[in-house]
């Protein structure tokens, strides 16, 4: 019984041992554990199951209320279907539960789905609703828990408020205990009071829906059938429900703009490239693209190739709210083969009807990944395949581009900006074998339709300092010699792009950034929230630099130290869970903003911004128009964007610099230029901030420019 525990009134991390020395021996004394948890998602979860193993064993209950992150569209299909919310919210679930690497968390899940297997974990969704009803953004957030036991004994339990902001406080966490046989205040009661509204649907300010068996059949994934928890057996479990078929989500409503990039691929023969802004669906369009295919080709296998990890677990949450259990093919090729050759297996025998598979770039070249798909390719095959490259200009680097199958005739590229910087070979390598841009949905087009939200652009005009100042003159004057000799002699081609390279990495970190940054957050009349803080120059192969880490630490400082902000950074060197709790807690509001280098600048979709600091960018055309998308996601109460540009003024270059060179410095800042009359053009504020870049106008008339 639970008054025997000899039960702390806190238990904290380090101290304390939390499954060991508390839930577990609850969990051994009760017959049910009710339990609200915060997140609905595979981190969320294995918080909540803590310890659950021993609940599993004896046959115990479990009530678990969760509560899933929404975006925009999540809300609107809730609000369409409110009377069948369970369908929507299946496809909202099934989008948070990525993949798990844990081996703790894989145990603890494995206990849950037995649990919920056996038909004992009851579960339950809340939604946060207005005082009309309607659903909106923003999670139910509680995390506290109830022990009961065959007697009436109760023991209650309130978790740490940041749970999940594990980067911030080292995964240290506390809990207080109360126990209804030494509670004369009666919080235990006022606790489970408060549980039996929540699960009654009673609760104020929320809706709670019965949320068991689409919960039976996600948890599933989850559940090692080898290794049930001790006591427990086949017998005594129930058959999980039958995986969904590869459909639309449902309450899912294609736009129109995404119908005719559907229409425009299938007209053009099953090949083609979407042209379509950061943040108006690209995803989506194409699993819908790839479902309508799925339906009249069976066994189809659907292959999607992303650059990177975090962009693949993305695409992974995505497929699942479709009804696929995709199979990850990245790192370790033990970790994904075994399972890569059971997927066609089963579409040989008719077990089932789609094999999806999700792998990086990297992965997708290798030797490995190409021996395996290469037998399933060979002529005669009843397999039918479709290749989508997510990011498809990535692909046109030589290594990748040869290891594109000519096998697979269905092809898709996916990319707000298909051509390659400088690189018309590479250009030419994604056209020929995807085919030619089919559909363009602008970023202009997507803002006057009302799918991107409208932004305020502020330019913001720095100078080098003396020292930065004289190294920049010697860089120019060097350049200017090399270019003009660089078309006879290739090495000083070479040598003049090195010199371009640091000339690039000095106006990134100028030093005059960060005072610049500093007076520009005093200026505010609000402290910045949901913001994102661009560092580095966007290169993501080489080693982050000492000046990058010198930014990114002082940016971080200013913001922490002297403005208050909770912010982290977001850089390579995080690791997969590690990015994915930093946008929950982003999305949560938990966190005012990241601040990121090397990273975010492709593909990942971010939670709710409303304010970008660009403290460095490029002349690519990719990475400032994808750094500008990053931030125009619509979302409920968002009118504007605001984007805040650190541009570098041109350099005094001095009386010894000779002509080639004042001609090259004009040349590039002409490009600049070009950038930032590009994001005038389509700001609210666009006339304004053609004024504020005037001073980079006179310059470049002083320094001959027409």
């Amino acid at each position: 019984m639970l008054p025997s525990l000899n039960l702390r009134l806190c238990y904290r991390t380090v101290r304390d041992d939390l499954v060991r020395d508390f839930f577990v021996p609850c969990l051994d004394a009760s017959i049910l554990y009710r339990r609200s948890a915060g997140y609905f998602t595979s981190a969320g979860l294995a918080l909540a199951a803590r310890g659950v193993a021993s609940l599993a064993a004896r046959a115990g209950e479990m009530h678990l209320v969760a509560s899933p992150h929404l975006e925009p569209d999540d809300v609107a299909a809730l609000q369409r279907a409110i009377d069948r919310p369970a369908d929507i919210l299946h496809s909202i679930a099934a989008r948070s539960l990525d993949d798990i690497e844990d081996a703790l968390i894989r145990d603890r899940l494995n206990a849950l789905a037995w649990l919920a297997a056996s038909g004992r974990l009851q579960v339950k969704i809340a939604v946060r609703v207005n005082q009309t009803g309607s659903v909106e953004r923003g999670i139910f957030h509680e995390k506290s828990g109830v022990f009961s036991d065959e007697a009436g004994n109760q023991v209650a339990f309130t978790g740490s408020s940041n749970e999940t902001a594990g980067g911030l406080v080292e995964n240290f966490e506390s809990i207080d205990v109360f126990r209804s046989w030494n509670d004369p205040e009666g919080r235990v009661a006022e606790k489970v009071a408060n549980f039996d509204a929540l699960w009654s649907d009673e609760a104020p300010g929320l809706r709670v829906v019965a949320f068991t068996d689409a919960s039976r059949e996600l948890l599933e994934r989850f559940r090692d059938p080898d290794s049930p928890p001790d006591g427990m057996t086949w017998t005594r479990v129930a058959q999980p429900s039958p995986s969904r078929s590869f459909r639309l989500p449902a309450g899912l409503e294609l736009r129109e703009y995404q119908k005719e990039a559907i229409r425009a691929w299938s007209k053009a023969g099953g090949r083609g490239i979407l042209a379509m802004a950061t943040g108006t669906g690209k995803t989506v369009t194409a699993l819908a693209l790839a479902s309508k295919v799925a339906e009249k080709n069976s066994p189809f296998v659907l292959i999607v190739v992303c650059p990177f990890l975090n962009l693949c677990k993305q695409w992974m949450r995505e497929m699942a709210a479709f009804g696929l259990r995709p199979l990850g093919c990245y790192e370790a090729s033990d970790r994904w083969r075994p399972r890569f050759e059971s997927g066609y297996q089963s579409l040989a025998a008719g077990l089932s009807t789609v094999h999806a598979i999700v792998t990086t770039n990297a992965t997708f070249q290798s030797e490995i990944f190409q021996s395996c798909l290469r037998p399933h390719l060979a002529g005669g095959t009843k397999f039918h395949h479709l290749l989508i490259a997510d990011e498809v200009h990535n692909l046109g680097a030589k290594a990748v581009s040869e290891a594109l199958p000519e096998a697979i005739t269905l092809r898709l590229g996916l990319s707000a900006t298909p051509e390659r910087h400088l690189d018309p070979v590479g250009t030419g390598a994604v056209l020929d074998y995807f085919g030619k841009v089919i559909y363009e949905f602008a970023l202009p087009q997507a803002i006057a339709e009302g799918r991107l939200c409208r932004y305020r652009y502020h330019p913001l005009l720095v100078n080098l300092t003396d020292e930065e100042s004289q190294l920049y003159a010697e860089i120019t004057s060097k350049l200017g010699r090399l270019l003009a000799g660089s078309e006879k002699d290739p090495e000083l081609g070479q040598a003049a792009m090195a010199l371009l390279i640091q000339r690039a990495r000095l106006l990134a970190g100028a030093e005059n950034k960060i005072p610049a940054l500093d007076r520009l957050l005093t200026s505010l009349p609000e402290k910045p929230s949901r913001a994102i803080f661009y560092c580095g120059d966007g290169t993501t192969t080489d080693k982050i630099r000492d000046e990058e880490v010198r930014q990114i630490q002082a940016v971080s400082r200013l913001l922490g130290e002297k403005h208050g902000l909770r912010v982290r950074n977001f850089t390579y060197l995080e690791s997969p869970a590690e990015r994915e709790e930093i946008l929950r807690d982003l999305a949560s509001g938990f966190l005012d903003g990241v601040v990121a280098i090397r990273c975010l600048d492709e593909g990942i979709d971010l939670p709710d911004l409303r304010m970008g600091f660009l403290l460095a960018s490029s002349t690519n055309p990719r990475q400032f128009v994808q750094r500008r998308g990053r931030i125009l996601r619509q979302a409920p109460g968002k009118k504007f964007a605001e984007l805040y540009d650190f541009v570098v003024a041109p350099a005094e270059l001095g009386s010894e610099v000779d002509d080639a060179a004042f001609n090259l410095e004009r040349s590039l800042f002409r490009r600049e230029l070009k950038r930032i009359e590009e994001f005038c053009n389509t700001a609210e504020n666009g006339p304004e901030a053609q004024l504020r870049i005037r001073e980079i106008r006179t310059t470049l008339n002083a320094l001959g420019a027409t």
